[in-house]
């Protein structure tokens, strides 16, 4: 069920608002995109970032690996579902994905694409654990895309360098749902490239 609410999710919203910076928060909240991928935070100001974004309307997802001050155990995650209340989490890590499933967190499993080896073993991890969606980086690589997406039935983004409409319109050719980018000048490009979407999928 979660794998299909990402799917949906990330299929209506083509570009991602990734913060790197808290002062960016803001600016984030006020974007048309409706996801945020947290990728700052520590203990003092993660739930004011989690609670101002979900008072906005926005889906946050926190990337664990990113966060300081937490201790990354049971008990963490516990904490983060029921007192800090994101969306989902993002991670590089099997242990937490399987962790933050249980808690009924959504999942995003952040994949390191650095070469062939790199590649079938995140692939083979991914078909054990079954996060709900997979991030790719680099991003850029449309035949990596297309390449994991034959091999894996799990809603795809993409992440890493993305600057300009037109490497958002190459991921999205390639099988992605959608690219996260913390370049804000492609924040509110999301309505363009979502109607295009629409258009593509219509002819």
């Amino acid at each position: 069920m979660s794998t299909r609410k990402c799917l949906l999710m990330f299929q209506d919203n083509p570009i991602i608002v990734a913060v790197r910076n808290p002062k960016d928060i803001y600016d984030a909240i006020h974007s048309k995109s409706q996801i945020i991928f947290l990728l700052t935070g520590n203990v003092y100001n993660l739930k004011k970032m989690v609670e101002l974004c979900t008072k906005s309307g926005k889906h946050v997802f926190t990337h664990l690996d990113l966060i300081k001050g937490y201790s990354q155990d049971n008990y963490f995650i516990k904490y983060l579902k029921d007192e800090i209340k994101p969306t989902g989490i993002i991670t590089t890590k099997n242990n937490i994905i399987t962790r933050a499933k249980q808690e009924g967190l959504m999942t995003v499993q952040r994949l390191f694409l650095l070469d062939s080896s790199a590649m079938d073993i995140s692939i083979t991890s991914a078909k054990k654990i079954k996060p709900d969606a997979i991030e790719i980086l680099p991003g850029l690589v449309p035949k990596l895309i297309t390449a994991v997406k034959k091999e894996l039935d799990i809603p795809i983004v993409t992440g890493g360098f993305i600057e300009t409409e037109e490497e958002v319109r190459s991921c999205l050719a390639a099988g992605a749902l959608s690219a996260s980018t913390s370049h804000k000048p492609l924040w509110d490009k999301i309505e363009l490239i979502r109607e295009e979407q629409r258009l593509l999928q219509n002819e």
